[in-house]
C-alpha cells in the first residue's frame, strides 16, 4: 500500500472525525435546565466513532477495480501537489513513521497503565465475582483474563454498586474501554475521536447506573447517589484507576456528574431520540461519499512528466525496419562511445540512423496505452519505435501517469568503423 494513500487516508479520519463531534456536540447540548435530556445512548456514540473511520477505509480499498468507474476527472477532496519525484518520496514515508512512531507509544503508555490494574492484588470475597484490594483505586471491574469486580478495602458497598459492576460485565465494557483508548491513541488522541471516546464512556456509565438502580426506593437511590458522589471526590491518581471511573469530579466535569446524579435519583427511562437515528444515516452517506469520492479521485488521477522520467521494469529492444525508402544517407552521424559491456569498459563506434519520440500515458497496472509519435527524424522508423514501446511496462503504482515520452534511438555498433559499413548497406538494400 502507498504510503501517500495511507497518510491521506489518516488526513480524511482526522477531519471527518472532527466535523462528526462537532454535529454531535450540537446535537446533545442542552437547551434548558434538564441536563443530558439529549444525551443518546452508549450504541450511538460507538456507531460515530466507527463511522468516522470509514472515508479513509473506503479511500484505501480498491474501488476502482471494484465498482469500475469511468475515466474521468473527478475533483480530489485532500488537495495536494503530486509530482514524479515527491509521490511516495522518502519524506512522505519520514512523516507516516513518525505518526505512527508517536502513535505506538500512546499505545504503549495506555498497555502499561492497563497492565497495572491486571496486576492488582485482590482478595475473595463471599460474592464468587467480587474481589477488594488494598490500592488506592475506585469501585471498577477488570477484563480478561480475570473478568471480576473490584472493591477497594474500607469502601461502603451496596448491592446496587455491584450491580453497576456487574452490568459492566455484562456488556463487556473493559474490553471495548481499551479498544476505543487503543484507537484514540493510534489517532493521536485528536479532539474528534476523543470526544466521541469520552462520551461513549459516560454513556455506559449512564447505562450501568440505571441497571443498578432501576429496583431502588427513591431513599435508597439517594443512598447510591451519596456512595456516588463520594467516590468520585475520593479518586486517587487517574493513571492508575482506567478505565473507570469515567467522571472524575472536577471543573471540567460537572455536566457528567450532573447526568449521573440526575439518571440516579429520578431513575426515568431515556426517551428515544429519532433526530440520533436521522443523524447516524447522514453520517453514514456523508461518510461513504467523502470515502467514494476520494477514492474515485485517486484513481483518475494523472500527472504530466517530461521525456524519460519514467523508471520501465521491462523494455523490448526495437528493430530496424525492413525498409525506409528515402532514406538520406548523409544524415547519418557516427561517434566513438565508451560502454560498459558485462562490467567491462569498451570503445564501440555507433553509428545514429534515426530517432523517435514516443508520447504515451502509464496506467496504474505499468502498461503503457495511447501511443502517438510526436516527432521523428523519418517515418520509417516510427511504427517500429511504437511496437516496441507498446511492450514496456512499468512498476504498478498509485497514481496513472498521463503524457510520458521516450527517445527511441535507432542504432547500429561496431568495433570498428569498417564493421558498420556492411550493417548500412544491408539496411539500405
Amino acid at each position: 500500500m502507498k504510503v501517500t494513500m495511507m497518510i491521506k487516508a489518516l488526513i480524511l479520519v482526522h477531519l471527518w472525525s472532527f466535523v462528526v463531534a462537532v454535529g454531535a456536540w450540537l446535537l446533545q447540548r442542552d437547551v434548558d435546565e434538564r441536563i443530558g435530556i439529549r444525551f443518546p445512548s452508549s450504541n450511538v456514540w460507538l456507531t460515530l466513532v466507527i463511522l468516522c473511520f470509514l472515508p479513509g477505509v473506503l479511500y484505501l480499498m480498491p474501488i476502482g477495480t471494484v465498482v469500475g468507474f469511468p475515466d474521468i476527472e473527478i475533483p480530489e477532496l485532500i488537495t495536494a501537489p503530486i509530482s514524479e519525484s515527491t509521490a511516495g518520496s522518502s519524506e512522505s514515508l519520514d512523516y507516516l513513521s513518525i505518526y505512527l512512531g508517536i502513535g505506538i507509544l500512546l499505545m504503549c503508555r495506555t498497555l502499561w497503565r492497563w497492565s497495572r490494574l491486571q496486576s492488582l492484588a485482590l482478595a475473595p470475597t463471599i460474592e464468587p465475582d467480587v474481589f477488594t484490594t488494598t490500592s488506592k483505586v475506585p469501585p471498577l471491574t477488570l477484563s480478561w483474563p480475570r473478568k471480576v469486580i473490584v472493591i477497594p478495602q474500607g469502601f461502603q458497598t451496596q448491592s446496587a454498586l455491584i450491580r453497576h459492576e456487574r452490568a459492566h460485565l455484562y456488556y463487556n465494557d473493559a474490553e471495548l474501554t481499551l479498544f476505543l483508548l487503543l484507537l484514540q491513541d493510534m489517532m493521536l488522541r485528536t479532539p474528534g475521536v476523543s470526544y466521541l471516546v469520552r462520551q461513549w464512556r459516560l454513556a455506559i456509565e449512564l447505562r450501568a447506573d440505571h441497571a443498578a438502580t432501576k429496583t431502588l426506593t427513591p431513599s435508597e437511590r439517594k443512598d447510591y447517589a451519596t456512595l456516588l458522589l463520594n467516590g468520585l471526590r475520593s479518586v486517587g491518581d487517574e493513571e492508575v484507576t482506567l478505565p473507570y471511573p469515567t467522571a472524575k469530579l472536577g471543573s471540567t466535569r460537572h455536566r457528567s456528574v450532573k447526568m449521573r446524579l440526575a439518571e440516579i435519583i429520578e431513575n426515568k427511562p431515556r426517551v428515544r431520540q429519532r433526530r440520533w437515528g436521522t443523524a447516524l444515516l447522514c453520517t453514514s452517506i456523508g461518510a461513504s461519499a467523502i470515502g467514494l469520492m476520494s477514492a474515485a479521485a485517486s484513481v483518475n488521477k494523472v500527472i504530466d512528466i517530461a521525456y524519460d522520467q519514467v523508471a520501465y521494469v521491462k523494455q523490448t529492444s526495437w528493430r530496424l525496419p525492413a525498409s525506409c525508402p528515402g532514406f538520406n544517407e548523409e544524415d547519418v552521424k557516427t561517434e566513438l562511445k565508451e560502454l560498459t559491456v558485462n562490467g567491462q569498459l569498451v570503445s564501440q563506434h555507433i553509428m545514429s540512423l534515426g530517432i523517435v519520440v514516443v508520447t504515451h500515458d502509464v496506467r496504474r497496472d505499468g502498461q503503457t496505452k495511447n501511443l502517438q509519435v510526436s516527432y521523428s527524424t523519418h517515418s520509417c522508423f516510427e511504427e517500429e519505435a511504437k511496437a516496441a514501446v507498446a511492450q514496456w511496462v512499468t512498476e504498478p503504482q498509485e497514481i496513472e501517469i498521463r503524457n510520458a515520452a521516450v527517445k527511441v534511438h535507432f542504432t547500429i555498433s561496431g568495433d570498428t568503423l569498417e564493421e558498420l559499413n556492411p550493417q548500412l548497406s544491408e539496411f539500405l538494400q
